[in-house]
């Protein structure tokens, strides 16, 4: 707060709203803002604070001219509720929110600074083990080819390098969203961009078990004016598929259409429900049955539709079962797909 004295009450939940409505709050799920009354002669407001949708019900606003019997009286005795009443209520949350918001990015920022020197040195550990490939192979041809004749640990370390890189890199986003746009857009081949991806995921793992198999299909050639963080885009949809994939393989795909560049990762694991397919993309959200199965922050989601639209695109997903389950967890085929439009092709 600001400081000031402020007095103000609690109101309880209307007895009314209770026993007409039940369970049920049909006010709930309005979504034009104002002033209204319900069925059963009750004010309800609806409001916003910053992207939040607020409901206040079960209250005798100033517009509402219903001519009120004894029993709803004496159920909105004390619920009178006006204009500047509401206002400097709501006023009071947007203050608090925006409090806790420059609080949050504060510690945010503090929790980031210590990782500058661990950012310098992940990017210094694979200019080091680049050279090492290079001494190792003779220091011709390009990375890619190097990396096939050089030792499985070695070949580990600059694949682990890149994706502590592209992680720090995705938390510099996560702390300032507007780092998604930084610099000038460049071109990029869509291509070689996913090759390189998912070459970077396939890391042989100690204990024998093998890579994970991802494989990659479809042949799109065209070059793509992105800004850097555009390749964060799949590589958090690889993390994902990586991290919650229980069966099979992870498919990977780019399509050239007439209207754009799609690019999909399709996997199986935990089923995503209808009313999750947007949530999933909000900061620290995740589906019913992806909690049950991993540990996870809603982060890396979140990140990437912040990416996908200072691009001008959207991801889309699709969620369809198998029949089969892991434990008590459905399953089913999930695939997250996204279109690069044209005006970002070369």
């Amino acid at each position: 707060m600001d400081g000031g004295s402020v007095s103000g009450s609690r109101l309880d939940e209307s007895d009314i709203c209770r026993r007409k409505c039940g369970e049920a709050r049909q006010c709930v799920g309005d979504d034009v803002p104002g002033e209204h009354v319900c069925e059963h002669g009750l004010t309800y407001f609806v409001c916003n604070v910053a992207d939040e949708r607020i409901t206040v019900y079960g209250v005798r606003g100033p517009n509402n001219k219903t001519k009120f019997n004894q029993y709803l009286k004496d159920g909105l005795k004390g619920r009178s509720v006006s204009q500047i009443d509401l206002d400097f209520w709501l006023n009071s949350l947007r203050r608090l929110r925006a409090q806790i918001e420059e609080d949050f990015l504060q510690r945010q920022a503090e929790l980031l600074d210590p990782l500058h020197d661990p950012i310098r040195l992940v990017k210094q550990i694979g200019t080091i083990a680049e050279r090492l490939v290079r001494q190792h192979s003779g220091g011709a041809g390009g990375l890619d080819q190097l990396l096939e004749h050089v030792s499985p640990e070695l070949k580990s370390l600059i694949k682990s390098s890149d994706l502590l890189t592209d992680s720090f890199e995705l938390l510099s986003i996560y702390f300032n969203p507007d780092a998604a746009t930084y610099g000038k857009k460049h071109p990029v081949s869509v291509h070689g961009l996913l090759k390189k991806l998912v070459s970077i995921f396939r890391i042989e793992n100690n204990d024998g078990s093998g890579s994970v198999r991802i494989y990659l299909e479809g042949e799109c050639y065209r070059n793509a004016f992105v800004y850097d963080s555009f390749k964060l885009v799949p590589f958090a949809l690889l993390s994902n598929a990586v991290k919650y994939n229980v069966k099979g393989s992870i498919d990977v795909s780019i399509l050239d259409h007439g209207h754009g560049v799609e690019v999909s990762v399709c996997t199986v694991g935990p089923l995503i429900e209808p009313i999750e397919i947007e949530a999933i993309f909000e900061k620290r959200s995740r589906g019913k049955w992806a909690k049950e199965l991993k540990d996870g922050r809603g982060v890396g989601l979140y990140l990437a539709a912040i990416i996908a639209k200072a691009h001008d695109f959207r991801i889309d997903v699709s969620s369809k079962s198998t029949g089969e389950k892991k434990g008590k967890i459905p399953l089913a085929t999930n695939k997250f797909s996204f279109v690069l439009p044209y005006q970002n092709l070369a």
